[in-house]
């Protein structure tokens, strides 16, 4: 689990340390369409392995680095959203307070305005 921004870094540390190599990863779907050839996915990177399937050789520190990277962004966008929020919510909060204020300076303005139009 994540609790802050310096703990991604730290509790991906033990994942980079035991996985080491290559990682293949498989060629999305939308690719083994008709207007996709073979020369169109070695371009992008894909290899063909002897079954027939096409993936993608990753080494892993690299993979982990752009995992890393994402998740970092991820929390930087969750904590400005947050941050956001409580500007909103404190904004209503105000707004709310400013309303209820005038609402009673309405009221007991029109109480004096009722008692000088009796007198």
């Amino acid at each position: 689990m994540f609790y802050d921004r310096d703990s991604i870094t730290k509790d991906l540390a033990p994942i980079r340390n035991k996985i080491s190599g290559v990682i293949r990863i498989p060629m999305p779907n939308y690719k083994n369409g008709e207007r996709w050839t073979d020369e169109f996915r070695i371009r992008d990177g894909h290899i063909k392995l002897e079954d027939g399937t096409w993936v993608t050789e990753v080494i892993v520190e690299d993979y982990l680095g752009d995992i890393e990277k994402s998740i970092l962004q991820l929390y930087d966008s969750y904590q400005k959203s947050l941050q956001e929020n409580r500007v909103l919510l404190q904004q209503r909060r105000e707004m709310e307070y400013g309303l209820r204020v005038a609402e009673k300076a309405l009221k007991n303005s029109l109480a004096i305005t009722k008692e000088s139009i009796n007198e």
